[in-house]
């Protein structure tokens, strides 16, 4: 009730002042509840646009210290191989990032910037970089355990990459690729190149399902 006739009262005070008095005191006695509105209303368009661009992507990848002239109509087609109807989407494809370790002229730190947020937003599902790049990001459990997902029979057939979980248990962070995996066809590396999946991936199921096929298309 106090609300109320604190609102009538505020009402009939606006009808005595000018315009620009009128403004001020609404400024001054509703700033926060103004404020406050601003903020939702940015915080929902913000969401609806990201859900918008967000429709048209299968998957993230970001492959780290690729080659130049990769195609991701290969890597499509590999997805659909491996049972995803893609509708239209597409595989959201980022190979521009650059990190040597073993450069201490540069130390790309806009890189290490950028791939600790798609890490920690899970704006980033497959990740492939060569071993150095690889174990940094593993070491900081960045990717799931794919003996959980990808049969035994399939994973004995790969070079795997393993670290020590709780207890001692081997944990398979990654998979090797060597040409001519469909990695490599596609012309994204030329060298051995270490791929995983993030474990904050947004869209698992998809990122699992490129994996599989990547591997019973690997030789």
């Amino acid at each position: 009730m106090r609300l109320i006739e604190t609102l009538r009262r505020d009402r009939e005070t606006l009808r005595t002042l000018d315009r620009k008095a009128r403004l001020q005191m609404i400024w001054d006695y509703y700033k926060i509840p103004i404020i406050s509105l601003l903020c939702v209303l940015i915080l929902t368009a913000l969401t609806l646009a990201i859900r918008i661009s967000a429709s048209g992507t299968v998957f993230y990848a970001v492959l780290v210290n690729a080659e130049e002239g990769g195609e991701k109509a290969g890597l499509e087609e590999l997805l659909t191989r491996g049972g995803v109807e893609l509708n239209g989407r597409t595989i959201d494809v980022s190979a521009n990032y650059t990190l040597r370790y073993d450069d201490p002229a540069n130390g790309y730190a806009d890189t290490v910037h950028v791939l600790a947020a798609l890490f920690g937003i899970g704006d980033l599902d497959f990740f492939a970089a060569d071993e150095p790049v690889f174990a940094a990001y593993a070491d900081k459990d960045a990717f799931v355990d794919l003996s959980l997902f990808i049969e035994k029979e399939d994973l004995d057939r790969m070079r795997k990459y393993t670290r020590s979980g709780d207890g001692g248990r081997e944990i398979v962070a990654g998979l090797w690729l060597t040409a001519p995996s469909p990695l490599h066809a596609a012309g994204y590396y030329n060298a051995p190149v270490i791929i995983g999946i993030a474990a904050n991936a947004r869209n698992l199921d998809e990122a699992l399902a490129f994996v599989k096929q990547l591997v019973k298309e690997t030789v």
